[in-house]
């Protein structure tokens, strides 16, 4: 498998480290708008995946203020369908932050989401942790930052891996409340060349999960991924990656970036 071993080998430790520095050199060299975005900094935020499954994860997601203004943020739960499960408003101290455990406020549900931020009256940051409880499963713990909530007309997955002993997800979650939007995501081998290209419709605040390897029908490749919307509408996104043999997973926020002008 010709998979990064950059990636492949590191740590932890390294790999949220590397994401921290990889948002720290965009905000230095696209001024303040790219930094805002870089950096996850907003009034609206979404986390594109979550699960709910208190029997083997313990989760948490860190809402912080940045301005000082002592914010109120709204935090509202959707499943992948977009269906609302939960809803709850924290006052933020000035500078101060806040946990919300989905498992604890949902008793216990076990499914498959995305979480929206909402902030009211200043910008916030937000992390999101995910602690498996079983010992073998630890070395899989994992976090990410939460994505811009406004969203993209297109987005980039810079790798993936279709394997059958990789586990890789594509997460796509459409930001809007009030209308579906449909995506057109297409596959490209590391030189270049079109692997596949197919089209899915996301509900209003729902989520889709594509398996790389499923989606080019049971290949094994690696390569890149232009998810870009079709019509109106945007979208947030995150790539998973996990390997139970090599004991490792990532997770990813999916980049930004601007839409083609025609399909190729």
């Amino acid at each position: 498998m010709n998979f990064l071993p950059s990636i492949r080998t590191a740590s932890f430790t390294a790999v949220l480290w590397g994401i921290f520095l990889h948002g720290a050199t965009l905000a230095q060299i696209g001024g303040e708008e790219q930094e805002r975005r870089s950096l996850r900094v907003g009034d609206q935020l979404v986390l594109n995946y979550f699960v709910s499954d208190p029997q083997n994860f313990e989760n948490h997601l860190v809402i912080t203020d940045v301005e000082g203004s002592g914010a109120v943020v709204n935090v509202l739960v959707y499943d992948t369908s977009g269906t609302l499960l939960d809803e709850e408003a924290y006052f933020l101290p000035i500078f101060g932050k806040v946990n919300y455990d989905p498992s604890a406020r949902l008793l216990g549900k076990i499914f498959q989401g995305t979480i929206r931020i909402i902030s009211d009256g200043g910008n916030v940051a937000a992390q999101y942790w995910q602690f498996h409880r079983q010992e073998k499963e630890r070395p899989f713990n994992t976090a990410l930052p939460v994505a811009d909530g406004e969203g993209a007309e297109a987005l980039l997955c810079q790798h993936f891996v279709a394997d059958p002993d990789v586990q890789a997800r594509l997460i796509l979650s459409n930001p809007e409340s009030d209308s579906s939007v449909t995506v057109a995501v297409t596959f490209y081998l590391d030189r270049g060349k079109q692997l596949s290209r197919d089209k899915y419709r996301i509900p209003p605040n729902g989520a889709i999960v594509i398996d790389p390897f499923e989606a080019n029908e049971g290949l094994k490749r690696t390569g890149l991924a232009y998810c870009a919307v079709l019509g109106r509408g945007k979208i947030t996104g995150e790539y998973w990656q996990r390997v139970t043999r090599e004991f490792y997973q990532v997770s990813l926020p999916l980049e930004g970036i601007p839409k083609r002008l025609r399909e190729w």
